[in-house]
C-alpha cells in the first residue's frame, strides 16, 4: 500500500520574490530594446546598400543614354567630328523614385577628341540628400548607328 504523506505548503525559499523579477523583467526588456535598435540600423543600412549597388548599374545605363541623347551634331553642320554635348538634367532612375542623375560634359583643349563626362546622381537617404558624382571618359565621337547612317548619307 502507498503511503501518502501530508504536503507542506510553500515556504518563502520556493517562489521568487518581487525584486528578482522586476530585475529579470529589466534585463528581457534592455536586450529586445538593443535588438530592436541594431534591426532598425540593418534596414537604414541595407536601404543605402540598395541604393549603392544601382548606382552601378545607374552609371552604365547613364552612359549609354548620355551616347545616344546627348551627343549630336549641331544644325547646319556638315562634317561629323563637329559634335556638341547636350546636357542630361533631373532624369529619373527607373524604380528608384526620389534618385536623380544629371550629366554635363568639358573638352579638354589637349584632347580635343574626348569628353570628360560629369555625373552627378543625388537621392535621398534616411531622409536627407545625397550626391555622389562620377567622372567618366568618352570619346568624342556619334554612337556607331548614327556614323554608319551618316557614311551612307
Amino acid at each position: 500500500m502507498v503511503e501518502l504523506r501530508p504536503t507542506r505548503r510553500g515556504s518563502a525559499a520556493d517562489g521568487f520574490t518581487l525584486a528578482e523579477m522586476l530585475a529579470a523583467l529589466t534585463i528581457l526588456l534592455l536586450g529586445v530594446t538593443a535588438l530592436l535598435g541594431a534591426l532598425a540600423q540593418s534596414v537604414g543600412q541595407r536601404r543605402s546598400t540598395d541604393a549603392r549597388h544601382e548606382l552601378v548599374a545607374l552609371c552604365e545605363h547613364a552612359v549609354h543614354r548620355i551616347q545616344h541623347e546627348a551627343v549630336r551634331a549641331p544644325a547646319g553642320s556638315e562634317s561629323p567630328l563637329e559634335l556638341e554635348f547636350v546636357p542630361m538634367v533631373d532624369q529619373v532612375v527607373p524604380g528608384f523614385p526620389t534618385m536623380t542623375w544629371s550629366a554635363t560634359a568639358t573638352v579638354d583643349p589637349d584632347q580635343p577628341t574626348l569628353w570628360l563626362v560629369k555625373l552627378a546622381v543625388r537621392w535621398l537617404e534616411a531622409g536627407e540628400p545625397v550626391e555622389e558624382v562620377f567622372l567618366r571618359v568618352l570619346p568624342r565621337q556619334l554612337p556607331l548607328a548614327a556614323r554608319v547612317v551618316a557614311f551612307r548619307g
